[in-house]
Parts: structure tokens; sequence; C-alpha cells
């Protein structure tokens, strides 16, 4: 007879291997954990087999810092961003030599790696990686000298690890690049399937939604921008370059589509765009794969002329014997500005006095110190765990970032040493730690990129506690040091960003805001003098997008109320439409009666930073237009000067005036 399983099992099964499955790496991630981890483990088997197990994992940690910043990026760049970044990283191992000469001298260095590592905590991840690089291997190689680890031996092991990671990087570029441009445009492709998808019934209650979508869209497109910058000119470059220049066409197309739908007063034709959508949506990618028609947009018995305009781009879009402009580079720049001028605009805005970026840094300089200050006062075998967590730890400036970081650790560290000790405890110290110490290697880094920072944390720990444990098999209880001091860092992390120095969002929300509409602004003002600028529209969009993390951080803190997320939820609607309607204008060209809504928009700026104080002006002044487009305008700058209407504080009348 036959057992069939119970109903109630099949679901229960299925969500246990889909739990098992997302604590895994992703099969996109699978080449990643290779590269980077095969010269991991050949540092510490080489540094090990001459006798320094110490050196060893020195190695396996520089060769981790430098191949963690090739992901994403072209082969031509990876050869010289990886050298420069092993360069650093010698020369933080060679800064430690300081402290032989004075061991103060070396923690002072320290601090101030420390600062300007704050500093860079807005510049692009693979720039801020840089002096990341120079304070973790400064403080390992600290660490390796205190435990009279001979100064040759740290700086040899710091040297092969980082270049080999950095060998282990480009080596598959002659074959592979073209294979890498193709994948960033396919991702290219995916998330805007995704965006696309949402546009259909978005609104107000998921505008977050939207824009975070909206942000994986624009940092795939920044990627292959990027990637597309640092090729030579050949057909196949120009091929993925004509790929990424269609799908822009089509973002711009939709984003139209979805301002129309917003504004339709006829229910069944905001429904056509509503299906409209979704099918171009569900049909895109087997139009790529196989040529299967999209969608007709519908047209709405000629009520919006505008429509007409945007199916005409759709088809020149999709046309593949477009030919590319010929300052395609150009425009790229726009999307994606060189590192050059990436560098010199972070850096302004960093030592701007006040900025969040010096804030971060002082914290980091003071954490690091107390971090210092508790290793030499308390006996921790294995002390400098605690100011690497904390150096690690203290990445991300925002509070709310901050905080979910440090609880990810927390978690990480806590449940993956809690699994190593008992499996070491239970299965000994026998041939199986060999072959389970690579295997959690290869699964620490091929996680690295995982959303959630636990996952990579705890097989982290669990790689590491089995390395330990694996090399020092007379010292079992190092692991579990090693566990504590991490905790430690933890904790002091936790006091830094609560007790010491604490970085709320709301302190910079104001700065965010203003900036978006300055860029708005300035946007429309280009409009109205018929030179629309491309790239302060991307500038606008993507800081909105920032304005809409900031509010995602601001989710996180403990001190937000229900009103004021609600309130600036409905804020990043209201800009977003205010965008979607300069993207129709830029489209259409119309110039005429925009210099009013430029002096709406510059004065609203000002009456927001004065919204605290009395007696100031409500209402935006009186403009009468008779196009469509115009009067979406009109209704979107009436919006925001509604919403400013509510930030605006009670103010008792006294009865004497």
């Amino acid at each position: 007879m036959t057992v069939n399983p119970s109903p109630c099992l099949i679901p229960m099964f299925s969500k246990i291997v889909m739990l098992v499955l997302h604590w895994l790496p992703d099969r996109s991630d699978l080449p990643e954990g290779l590269r980077i981890g095969l010269p991991m483990m050949a540092g510490l088997l080489l540094f090990s087999a001459v006798g320094d197990t110490t050196s060893g994992v020195n190695a396996l940690i520089c060769a981790w810092l430098v191949g963690v910043q090739g992901r994403n990026i072209a082969y031509p760049k990876r050869l010289t961003l990886l050298s420069l970044s092993a360069v650093l990283c010698c020369v933080g191992a060679g800064l430690s030599m300081l402290s032989l000469i004075q061991p103060l001298l070396g923690i002072a260095v320290l601090m101030l790696v420390g600062l300007l590592y704050g500093l860079c905590s807005n510049q692009r991840k693979y720039i801020q990686l840089l002096t990341y690089n120079v304070g973790f291997s400064l403080i390992c190689a600290m660490h390796l000298l205190e435990t009279d680890t001979p100064w040759l031996m740290v700086l040899l092991s710091t040297a092969f690890g980082s270049w080999s990671a950095m060998l282990s990087a480009v080596l598959a570029g002659p074959w592979l690049s073209i294979q890498q441009g193709e994948q960033l445009l396919a991702k290219v492709t995916r998330q805007f399937v995704s965006w696309c998808t949402i546009l259909g019934y978005s609104d107000a209650a998921n505008v977050g939604k939207r824009l975070a979508l909206r942000e994986q869209l624009d940092d795939a497109i920044a990627v292959l921008a990027h990637w597309l910058q640092e090729m030579p000119d050949n057909s196949a470059v120009k091929r993925i370059a004509s790929g990424l220049r269609s799908q822009l066409q089509l973002i711009e197309a939709m984003e139209e589509i979805g301002r129309i739908r917003q504004h339709e007063t006829s229910m069944a034709n905001a429904t056509a765009l509503q299906h409209y959508l979704y099918e171009f949506a569900a049909n895109f990618d087997a139009f790529l794969l196989q040529g299967a028609p999209l969608p007709h947009l519908p047209l709405g018995n000629g009520q919006h002329p505008a429509l007409t305009a945007v199916e005409q781009q759709i088809q020149q879009a999709l046309l593949p014997s477009t030919p590319l402009p010929a300052n395609w580079r150009t425009i790229l720049k726009l999307i994606w500005p060189s590192d050059a001028d990436s560098i010199k605009t972070q850096w302004r805005k960093a030592l701007h006095k006040g900025s969040r970026e010096w804030h971060h840094g002082l914290r980091i300089l003071f954490t690091l110190f107390c971090c210092q200050l508790v290793v030499e006062l308390l006996p921790f075998q294995q002390g400098y765990w605690v100011t690497l967590t904390a150096f690690i730890l203290l990445m991300a400036a925002p509070l709310g970032q901050l905080q979910l970081r440090i609880w990810g650790r927390f978690y990480g560290t806590l449940l993956g040493s809690l699994v190593a000790l008992a499996l070491v405890w239970y299965c000994g110290t026998g041939a199986w730690l060999l072959p389970t110490t690579c295997l959690t290697l290869f699964l620490a880094f091929a996680t690295y990129y995982k959303a959630r920072y636990e996952i990579h944390v705890f097989w982290l720990t669990v790689m590491m506690v089995f390395a330990i444990t694996l090399l020092l098999p007379a010292e079992p209880y190092i692991a579990f040091y090693r566990a504590l001091d991490t905790l430690t860092g933890v904790v002091l992390s936790v006091l830094a960003m609560y007790l010491f120095i604490p970085s709320w969002t709301r302190r910079w929300l104001d700065n965010y805001v203003c900036h978006f509409i300055e860029l708005e602004q300035q946007w429309l003002q280009s409009i109205a003098n018929g030179t629309p600028d491309i790239a302060l529209r991307w500038q606008a969009h993507a800081a909105l997008r920032q304005l809409s993390l900031e509010v995602s951080y601001m989710k996180l803190e403990p001190n937000t109320s229900a009103r004021e997320l609600q309130d600036w939820q409905s804020f990043l609607w209201l800009g977003l439409t205010l965008h979607c309607t300069l993207v129709v204008l830029a489209r259409q060209g119309q110039q005429s009666q925009l210099r009013p809504f430029c002096q709406q928009l510059a004065a609203w700026s000002t009456l927001f930073r004065r919204r605290l104080q009395p007696q100031w002006s409500l209402l935006p002044p009186a403009t009468t237009v008779s196009d469509e487009v115009h009067q979406w305008l009109l209704q979107d700058i009436a919006q925001l000067y509604a919403w400013l209407h509510w930030q605006q504080p009670f103010q008792l009348t006294s009865k004497h005036q």
C-alpha cells in the first residue's frame, strides 16, 4: 500500500528548502567565491606549510580585502584598481612598523586612517574600500608584530595575499571580458522588467518599493556604463552599448506612460495602460530571446497626443539597426561620471563643515581609540578582533544602516560560533576539518554579496573557527576567544552608535530634501531655456533615490514615529511625480510658461528651511496654464506647497493682538 504524504507536510518541506537555499550563495556568485577563495586558501596553506600560521591567516585576510573589490568591474579597470589596492595593503603593513618604534605612534596612525575612512564613506564602494584595506591590513600587521611575528614575514604574507588576489581577478580577462558585459546587460534587463512591472500599480502607498526597484535598476545601469567606459571600441562592445541605449529609451518611455496613467481621469484608459505595462514587462524577455511580439500601446482615442510620440520612441528603441551616436561615450559619462570627477565632488561634500562624513570620521576615530584602550586594559587573548570588528561595522555612516549592520554581525557571529564550536566538540579534530574548512571558505565569500549581512558573517565565523582549530589543534579555545572578542567589538560599536556620537538621520534629512528640489529646479530651468541638461536629470533622480534611502534608514531608528514616516513617504511620491512630469516636458521640448514654475520651486526650498518659523507664505504664486502637461506641473508644485503646509507648527494667536 502506497502512503501519500500529508498535504500539510509539503508546504512545510518547501519552506525549509527555501530557508536553506536562502543561506547558501546565489548561482551568479559561485565564480566570485572561487576567484576570491583560491588565493585565500593558497596563502593560508603556503605560510602554514613553512611553520608560520599567523602569517598564513594574514595572507588569507589580505587576499580577501583585495579580491572583493573586483566584482562587476571591467577587467582592464580591475588591473589598475586592484593593483592600487594591493599597494595600499602593503603600505598599511609598512605603517605598522611604526608601532615597533613606539606603540602609541602606531595607534595614532590607525586613528588617522580611521578618520580618512569616515571621510570616504560617501565615495563609491570600491573607492571607499581602498581606505578600508589600509586600515584593516594595518590592524592585522600591528597584531602580528605584537605576537613576535618577524616583520619580514608580515610584509611577505601581505604582499602574497594581496597580489595573488589581484592576479586571480584579472587572469580571465582576455577570454571573459565580453561575457562579463553580456551578463551585466542581462542584469539591466532583469531589473528593468521588475521595475516596469511595478509601474502598473504604483501609488503613494508603495512608492518606497518603486524607488527601491529603480535604485536596483540604476545601479545595474551604472555598473554597465562603467564597464563600457573602460572597454575599447569594437563591434561586441558597441552591440552591448546599443542594448543599453535601447533600454534607456524604454525607461524614459515607460516613465511617461506611468505619469499619464497616474493623471488619467478615464478608468478604462487607466486600466488599459496598466495592462499594457504588465504585458510589456511579461513579454520583454521573450521579445529579446525569440523575437516574440510586444503589446500595442493603447492610445486612448487620441486623448493624449503624448502617447503617439511615446509609441514612436518605443518603436525606435526596439529597432536593432539604429546606429549609436558618435558621442555615446560622452553620454555615458553623464550617467556615470569618471572616478576623478566623482572623488572631487564627494570630497567637497565630505569636507564641508558639519557634514555627516566629518561626524562619521570622528566617530570612527573615537571608537578605535576606545577599542585599543579596552584591549590594553583587559586580558583579551585575541584582542585585535575587537578593533577589527568595530572597523568593519563602522563602514556605514547612516545610523539606521549601521544599526542593521551591527545586529547582523552580532547574530551571524553568535550563531556561527555556536554551530562551529558544537561541531568541533562533537566530531573532534579529525580529517574532516580540512575539506570542511575549504567548503566554508568558499561559502563565506560566495555569500559576501547577499542582501542579509548576517548570512555572510555566519559562514565567515564558521570558516574562521574551523581554520583556527585545523591549524592550532592544541589550542582549541582560540576560536572561542575570537568569537568573544568579536562580540566585544560589536558592543563597543553599539555604544558608539547610541551613546558616544549618535548620528540620527533626521539631522541631515533637510539637506537631502533641498538638494533634490534644487536639482529639479535647475533641470526645469534648463528645459525652460530650451537646452535640457541630461546630467541634471540623472543627478536629480539620484538625489531622489538617496532621499528614499535616508527615509528607509529612518524606519530602522527607534525614535521615528509612524506619522513622520508617512509624511516622508508622501513627499517621496510627490517628488517622484514631479520628476516624471519634468521627464515628459524635457522630451516634448515645451518651454513656454516654465519660468514662473522655476521661481516657485526656488521659493519652496527657502520656505522649507524656514518651515518651523512663524509668518511665512504657504501658497505659490498664481499661474495660468492651458497646456495639459503644464497643468500637471502646476498641480505637482501646488501639492508640494500643500505638503509644506502640514509641516508648519500650529501657532497660537493672542487675544490681545
